[in-house]
């Protein structure tokens, strides 16, 4: 769960994490009123603007739980956004909060963790495998720890996820280097060697596919997700 409230008008850039949110975005001239947006598993950054007073509130979703959000429609749904009348068809929940000021606690009540089924234990473990790594280890490699063919793994992900395990693991991949080159002062060419990539140039290509920057451009104004929480 998590919320973000804007003391000045601004805009973020916003980072992939393969995860999917159920969001409602709060205007600071009409209080009393929401929009609710549904995200699907992105690849793709993207800048979000916003004036003093607006609030969101939102729940991301374990990367496993994007099929129950999505359902049939999942292999539609990397870097697609719904909003306002779509999200509501999507979870018509939601509604439920039309006409109050919505809060976290009460987006929260609607969408309660327990209606998130169990999926496929191999799937979990893999995922969780995934972040310890911090997405450097091969496919096959993870395959074998959870006692199950790299194919039908792959097969989970998309099924669960709606990405492939490897955009999945390079997702991860990207993160761990962007915190070493931003939080962890750690040089750019190190940065490549620890975050497991075979050179600089294989680094870069990453930052700019996920990211649209270079490891030695990147923006003041990101939006950095918590990809390593559970």
């Amino acid at each position: 769960m998590w919320s973000f409230a804007a003391r000045m008008p601004g805009s973020a850039v916003v980072l992939p994490d393969g995860r999917c949110d159920i969001i409602v975005r709060n205007h600071a001239s009409t209080p009393d009123q929401f929009v609710p947006i549904i995200t699907g598993p992105a690849t793709q950054s993207y800048c979000v603007d916003y004036n003093t007073g607006d609030q969101w509130f939102g729940i991301r979703l374990r990367p496993e739980h994007g099929a129950t959000l999505w359902q049939g429609d999942l292999s539609k749904a990397p870097n697609s956004v719904l909003r306002g009348a779509e999200a509501l068809h999507r979870l018509p929940a939601l509604a439920a909060l039309h006409g109050t000021a919505p809060t976290l606690d009460a987006l929260a009540r609607i969408v309660p963790s327990q209606s998130w089924p169990d999926v496929d234990a191999r799937l979990t473990r893999a995922i969780d495998i995934l972040h310890a790594s911090g997405g450097r280890l091969r496919i096959d490699a993870l395959a074998k720890f959870v006692v199950c063919t790299a194919r039908h793994l792959n097969r989970l992900f998309r099924r669960n996820i709606g990405l492939t395990a490897k955009t999945y693991a390079q997702l991860i991949q990207f993160h761990r280097a962007l915190k070493l080159v931003t939080t962890g002062n750690v040089p750019i060419i190190a940065a490549a060697f620890e975050g497991g990539y075979a050179d600089h140039a294989h680094m870069v290509r990453s930052f700019r596919r996920f990211g649209g920057f270079t490891p030695s451009t990147v923006p003041s104004d990101l939006s950095l997700p918590d990809v390593f929480s559970k």
